[in-house]
């Protein structure tokens, strides 16, 4: 045994009963340490941990300590009885401390919670804590009185044996605590594999949880075992029951008699679908022509689910569960099972598939006249890419192209979303966010060799507005009738953020509206845009512009979405991969065929509110897979490039250093610590360091040289020293 290993096993027994009770012998004979050369080890390294096992005495003392520690957690108790309680979610942060996110409180900030005051509970448990700090002052402090649910039934992380037990040392950095695995819980795990771990039991006093193994992940140096382990994290599905495969392998995309003679027959359309060059699921297609009062006609023609998956069933009950799909670097985890998404659902070139379709009728200036949404049956006449239908509208690329015998509706189709855009969105305030989104390459190991700005065609913004047209129109119609439906709202920005993003803009020479004393309108946020086109702070300003944004939601009633300017809002065009899709197409159908009955109505009434707020939840957890796994695959492609220079700009200021973002969007961290050469004041207001001698300033926005000095792929994080 190594001294770092034997050290790093001293300070994990450290934490449990057991220790407390070991003489020096019994520790190295737990240890496996016989030789006199390891026994010198130990004692080398207890001496070095300022510790020393326990004798007679020192038992006493030990247990007269966790006596006095028992009354006083009695004594807490009691206090905390007489005292108010708030509910709240604990976010634990790597360095021991947290912060409970209140229910519903008077509090309008998050409590801290000093390390020897959480009591057992960690990341993400459901608390009741103790207010301890005073009235007025700086923030809000607590302590932990209970903990009402565990946030985590299970935990992924890497595995260290050890002799007659072991460790799991936990992937989220939040978690504070290994969990500690008896031999007989081991699974047959070995030294670095990648595990799923059951608790078995909490502790109360600070110490490690026990647990067991319940399933082996694969060795962390195994191709896609980090990605697999993050999916795990977040609880992901990643394989149906039997009864769900079952149930999706009996459905068959032929399609009846009867049932075509139920809808609009529209085999002979010009209808085709683009999507990107990997995909494989498709759930969208579209057709246009132009009448001779020059008014558009747009058909945006969507994949059938809810005629397949039924209320109630396995495959919808599954795919409630799971809310989306969810979309990493390497792989599709599925809302649907494959045989529906990218087979009997997907609409593939020259096969009868069965779609729900909206016919908008769109005047010059981007008005819908008109339209008509109805159940039919399509024949995709092409599977187009984003990168050939840019090429053509562009005259560029291989000639030549294969979607020339589709030049004329695809003109017509650029023509008619620019003025969606132009006449229909932005003249009524919509904020445009158009932000750069990193597009990362692996090779066969799993390593991103390559990692690029995934770059915005015009025929992304083609399917994007009609999707937008048909979304709005959709939501229109349905907030008309007389039953509750999902709608994707999106509220005004927050007060507080707005006036702290007022005050930031306000320094280098910009304004949002003309009176900061009102809610800016999307015009204001649009002249706010074209102002810092250009400038050193266009990148920064954008950030924290969405940072001011309120999240959009999913909710069972219709508040209209904010930044898209728009007074209905909801989600339909993408039921394959969003369960709220897939729900408002079942009810929407209902509609049309009259068939919102009494016992509809009293399920959406007593329903639609939690299943609306589980789609808000299960999207987020999808975004921050997505976030995470960039962040995982950013740090390792940056582990090939230690040493090496690149220049950046300052995308965030904190107490601790700064964070600087490359061209490629990668972000590493500046620590103050790092800065030899003054000493450095942190001034919030300004988001700013300024050096204490030299005046030397790093502030938000600044452009900047780096180089990179460390890339810790375990804690995904980048570290960046500045080039004087």
């Amino acid at each position: 045994m190594k001294t770092k290993e034997c050290k790093q096993i001293v300070k994990r027994l450290m934490k449990e009963r057991l220790y407390q009770q070991m003489t020096f012998d019994q520790l190295a004979a737990f240890m496996d340490l016989s030789k006199k050369k390891d026994r010198q080890m130990l004692t080398h390294v207890l001496k070095e941990l300022n510790l020393k096992p326990n004798d007679s005495k020192e038992r006493k003392k030990t247990e007269k300590d966790r006596h006095d520690q028992d009354k006083g957690q009695t004594k807490r108790n009691k206090i905390a009885d007489d005292s108010p309680k708030i509910e709240g979610v604990l976010r634990g942060n790597q360095r021991g401390f947290g912060f409970v996110i209140p229910d519903y409180s008077i509090f309008s900030e998050d409590i801290y919670i000093h390390e020897k005051n959480l009591y057992g509970a960690l990341d993400m448990d459901k608390v009741s804590v103790r207010i301890t700090s005073e009235p007025g002052d700086k923030r809000p402090e607590g302590e932990v009185v209970e903990i009402i649910e565990r946030g985590h039934k299970k935990i992924i992380g890497r595995y260290e044996k050890g002799k007659g037990f072991g460790f799991v040392i936990p992937d989220n950095d939040r978690l504070c605590k290994d969990i500690f695995i008896p031999e007989r819980h081991s699974h047959q795990a070995i030294t670095g594999d990648k595990v799923v771990t059951e608790i078995l039991t909490w502790s109360d006093r600070g110490k490690n949880p026990e647990g067991a193994i319940v399933e082996i992940l694969g060795n962390e140096a195994e191709p896609g075992i980090d990605i697999l382990s993050v999916l795990k994290e977040y609880d992901i599905p990643m394989e149906f029951s039997a009864i769900v495969e079952q149930a999706a392998d009996q459905l068959s995309d032929k399609i009846s008699d009867l049932e075509l003679e139920k809808r609009k027959d529209l085999r002979n359309e010009i209808i085709f679908t683009i999507d990107g060059d990997d995909a494989k699921d498709y759930d969208d297609a579209v057709s246009i022509r132009k009448k001779d009062n020059g008014n558009f006609v747009l058909g945006v023609h969507i994949a059938d689910v809810s005629h397949y998956v039924k209320q109630g069933d396995a495959i919808d009950e599954s795919a409630l569960e799971r809310g989306t799909s969810v979309y990493v670097v390497d792989r599709v985890v599925p809302m649907l099972p494959f045989k529906l998404s990218n087979d009997v659902c997907s609409l593939v070139p020259d096969k009868d598939r069965l779609t729900f379709s909206c016919e908008m009728e769109i005047n010059p200036k981007g008005q819908v006249v008109d339209y008509s949404i109805f159940k039919s049956v399509i024949r995709s006449k092409s599977r187009m890419t984003y990168r050939l239908v840019a090429e053509l509208l562009a005259g560029t690329g291989d000639q030549p192209n294969r979607l020339e015998p589709f030049r004329e509706e695809l003109t017509l189709m650029d023509e008619l979303h620019e003025i969606l855009r132009v006449k229909r969105r932005l003249n009524r305030g919509a904020i445009n966010f158009d932000f750069p989104e990193a597009k990362i390459y692996l090779d066969k190991t799993g390593f991103p060799d390559r990692i690029t700005i995934d770059e915005r065609l015009i025929s992304h913004r083609i399917i994007e507005e009609f999707m937008l047209v048909c979304n709005e129109t959709i939501a229109e119609h349905v907030s008309k009738l007389d039953a509750p439906f999902i709608f994707r709202n999106h509220p005004e920005p927050h007060p507080e953020k707005l006036t702290a993003f007022r005050t930031f803009i306000n320094r280098y020479g910009f304004k949002l509206g003309k009176n900061d004393d009102q809610v800016p309108s999307g015009e204001d946020f649009q002249q706010l845009v074209e102002d810092i086109k250009g400038k050193n702070e266009e990148r920064v300003i954008t950030l924290l512009m969405l940072r001011t944004m309120q999240q959009a939601v999913y909710e069972g009633h219709n508040l209209g979405h904010y930044a898209l300017g728009a007074s209905f809002y909801t989600h339909f065009t993408s039921p394959i991969r969003r369960y709220p899709d897939l729900f408002v197409h079942r009810y929407l159908a209902k509609a049309i065929f009259g068939k919102i009955n009494k016992r509809s109505l009293e399920y959406l009434q007593k329903n639609i509110e939690s299943i609306a707020s589980h789609a808000s939840e299960t999207e987020r957890r999808a975004e921050n897979i997505e976030r995470e796994i960039t962040k995982l695959k950013m740090t390792e492609y940056m582990t090939r490039h230690i040493g090496e220079e690149f220049v950046g700009r300052i995308s965030g200021v904190t107490s601790f250093g700064f964070f600087v973002e490359l061209e490629n969007t990668i972000e590493g961290l500046v620590r103050l610590q790092d800065l030899k050469d003054d000493y450095y004041n942190y001034d919030p207001d300004l988001h700013q360091h300024i050096g204490e001698h030299r005046g030397k300033i790093y502030r938000l926005g600044q452009e900047i040289k780096i180089k990179v000095a460390k890339a810790d792929v375990n804690a995904k994080q980048i570290d960046f020293e500045p080039i004087v």
